[in-house]
């Protein structure tokens, strides 16, 4: 993801495809509005993962599940390690805490890019059929 593209032109680019899809012929168009609103993820839903379940499971939402599998695991071992007395759990946790602080602050933005990203792929499957 490209958490520090510009709001801007996140906006510019979904007003282009706006207008591109408004050029296609009226089946072609309702084909993909259907498409669309079946896998589309709703923004406020990836942030409230994100800020209240730890592990990664906003990833499961948006469907990077290596991603979520990866957190978990690294949430867990450290949560293991902490509790067992290893000092480089608390580095793992740190870590983690690094890496997701981003996506926390970004979350509305990732989900509008991952939405943006999901709709160029429904549009130029559709323009190709």
């Amino acid at each position: 993801m490209r958490i520090f593209e510009s709001t801007e032109q996140l906006e510019e680019n979904e007003e282009l495809l706006r207008k591109q899809v408004n050029l296609l012929p009226e089946v072609q168009k309702k084909e993909f509005y259907n498409r669309q609103s079946k896998k589309l993820k709703d923004p406020d839903t990836y942030a409230a993962l994100n800020w209240f379940f730890l592990g990664g499971l906003h990833h499961c939402y948006l469907g990077k599940y290596a991603l979520f599998a990866l957190e978990l695991t690294l949430l867990s071992v450290s949560v293991v390690g902490f509790v067992l007395g290893h000092s480089s759990a608390l580095l793992i946790l740190a870590l983690l805490v690094i890496y997701e602080l981003p996506q926390l602050f970004f979350s509305q933005k990732i989900a509008r890019q991952h939405n943006y990203k999901l709709s160029c792929e429904i549009f130029n499957d559709i323009k190709r059929s």
